[in-house]
C-alpha cells in the first residue's frame, strides 16, 4: 500500500488542514520542515522518503476557482521524478484539459464537479468522493452510477482530516460495496502506522497522509 503525502495550498503557501473553517487554515506547523513554501516542504519530505506521488490540494482553486498555475509548473519542473496529483477545483472539460496538459494527474473532486458526464470519457484522472457531515458533496447521482467512475477512487471524509480519530472505515466499506474493482485510496484520519497496517489488511491501495507525517506519527 502506498503512502501519499498531502500538500494543502492556500494563498500560495502550505497550510495545516484540520477542523474549523476550511477557508482559514493556519500556515503549516511541522516537525519535518521549517518551510511553508511548497517547494521547500516537498524537498524536505523527499529527504525522509523517496515518495513517488504527492497530492496537491489547491484550496483557492477548490473554493474560489483561482488555481495557482505558476506553482504547479514550478513543482513539476523542480520535482520531475514525482507524480503530482493535483486537485484544482475541476468543474468541466476546460479545467480538466488545462491540468492534464501540465503532465500531472488530475483529481476530480465531487465537491466541485458540475457535470458528471465528464467521467464517462475520462482517459486519465482520479475521482475523489468528498464527504462531509455524512453526505457526499456534489452530485448525489455519482453514488448511483459507479460504473462511470475511473479505475482509482479516493474516499475522503473531510470531517476526519486532521482530527486524529482514525480512518472512516464505514465509508471505505460503502465505496467498496459500490465498486469492488476500483483502486481505493483513503483520505482523512490516518493517525499512525497501525492505521496504515489496517488499511493494508483491508486491501486499500493507498492513503493520503498529512498531519501524521508532519507530527512524526508516521515515520520512515
Amino acid at each position: 500500500m502506498e503512502i501519499i503525502p498531502v500538500i494543502d495550498l492556500m494563498g500560495g503557501i502550505v497550510v495545516r488542514a484540520g477542523g474549523g473553517n476550511r477557508t482559514h487554515y493556519p500556515p503549516l506547523s511541522s516537525l519535518i520542515t521549517q518551510h511553508i513554501n511548497p517547494i521547500g516542504v516537498i524537498a524536505d519530505m523527499l529527504t525522509l522518503h523517496n515518495f513517488k506521488k504527492i497530492y496537491i490540494a489547491d484550496l483557492d482553486a477548490i473554493f474560489h476557482q483561482q488555481p495557482k498555475w505558476d506553482i504547479y509548473r514550478a513543482l513539476r519542473s523542480r520535482f520531475p521524478a514525482v507524480t503530482l496529483l493535483i486537485d484544482a477545483g475541476i468543474q468541466d472539460q476546460n479545467r480538466l484539459s488545462q491540468i492534464t496538459e501540465l503532465g500531472v494527474i488530475p483529481i476530480i473532486g465531487s465537491e466541485t464537479l458540475s457535470d458528471i458526464s465528464l467521467l464517462k470519457d475520462l482517459k486519465q484522472g482520479i475521482l475523489s468522493l468528498d464527504f462531509q457531515n455524512g453526505r457526499l458533496l456534489g452530485d448525489q447521482t455519482l453514488l448511483a452510477h459507479p460504473e462511470i467512475w475511473p479505475d482509482t477512487v479516493i474516499a475522503m471524509n473531510i470531517d476526519y482530516i486532521g482530527a486524529n480519530k482514525g480512518v472512516d472505515l464505514a465509508l471505505l466499506d460503502t465505496i467498496r460495496s459500490l465498486r469492488s474493482d476500483c483502486k481505493l485510496i483513503a483520505a482523512g484520519g490516518v493517525r499512525n502506522l497501525q492505521d496504515i497496517e489496517l488499511l493494508k489488511q483491508m486491501g486499500v491501495s493507498g492513503a493520503l497522509v498529512a498531519s501524521a507525517l508532519h507530527d512524526k506519527r508516521v515515520g520512515f
